[in-house]
């Protein structure tokens, strides 16, 4: 078997409570976002390249880093989705509100 080639596009980086957070080396963007934008999303790879300027390489190497954690990061969505819910006013209550001024 040969070696495995180091694919350094993803780091690891301090989430600010205590974990650790998968971005693209050298930006802020995470692989969450990529997922929101693709995977989720309707963001083609071409559209993210143009307007990120990302390369082709760091995308995929997101991708791959995702469906090698699919499981624990779609956890982490779900939670952060189930929080913004949550902490979201409904609809009726802005509409009420508008209604007043």
């Amino acid at each position: 078997m040969g070696a495995i080639a180091a694919i350094n596009h993803i780091e690891l980086v301090d989430d600010g409570f205590g974990g650790l957070e998968p971005v693209i080396a050298g930006t802020k963007i995470t692989v969450r976002d990529i997922v929101g934008m693709f995977v989720l999303g309707t963001s083609s790879v071409e559209w993210i390249v143009e307007n990120f300027e990302l390369s082709h390489a760091q995308i995929y190497a997101a991708l791959a880093y995702y469906y090698d954690h699919k499981a624990t990061i779609d956890h982490e969505i779900a939670e952060a989705e189930a929080e913004t819910r949550k902490k979201a006013t409904p609809l009726d209550e802005i509409i009420r509100r508008i209604k007043k001024i």
